[in-house]
């Protein structure tokens, strides 16, 4: 989903890294003759951090481009962007918000029916909080930021596109969502500032 707001160049040229839908076909690879699950989530989880970390490699090598979607719940999964950044890359993150943890568990649970990955209840929390947390906190790092209100599977609302210092787009404050204003009170001043301005 998010790889549809990718400019299109990267689109038709780039494969977003996408590490749980990896991860989860390389389970079910190695489930067919490793009869241990927790020997099978090992491999399978080893198996994806070379492989991430050889596609970080190469694009930076070959100063090609570079897309994978994760979670940003805390300071050290900054450590990829950071990677990209001390080699001169230009960041952009696109952040797909929802309005709490409860609708997020339930986007899970309808995954895990239609054969996706499920994820434990308190990682679902960590995730949606430290998600936010994060992004609140080091913005500054990326150069572009794309705020998106996912809580609405058929109608996604941008809520701020800004660009280095420039704002692009924003909805106003007053249309904001709570989690929008609650959790992103810095991001919320930016929109604030151009609104009194």
């Amino acid at each position: 989903m998010g790889a549809t707001y990718l400019p299109s160049e990267i689109q038709k040229k780039y494969t977003v890294f996408d590490g749980d839908k990896l991860a989860l076909q390389k389970r079910r690879e190695l489930a067919v003759t490793v009869k241990s699950f927790k020997e099978v989530r090992k491999l399978a989880d080893e198996w994806l951090y070379e492989q991430f970390d050889a596609q970080v490699k190469k694009a930076i090598q070959t100063n090609g481009h570079f897309a994978y979607e994760g979670h940003f719940r805390d300071a050290a999964t900054l450590k990829t962007p950071r990677k990209f950044k001390k080699k001169g890359y230009e960041l952009s993150l696109i952040f797909m918000g929802l309005s709490d943890p409860h609708q997020s568990e339930l986007r899970v649970i309808d995954r895990a029916k239609q054969g996706g990955h499920n994820v434990p209840l308190y990682e679902i929390d960590a995730n949606f909080y430290g998600n936010l947390v994060t992004l609140n906190k080091y913005y500054k790092l990326f150069d572009e930021i794309i705020v998106i209100d996912t809580s609405k599977s058929l109608q996604h609302q941008i809520l701020l596109h800004k660009r280095k210092s420039e704002i692009l787009f924003y909805t106003r404050m007053k249309d904001q969502p709570e989690w929008f204003r609650k959790f992103l009170p810095n991001l919320a001043k930016l929109i604030q500032k151009k609104e009194n301005s």
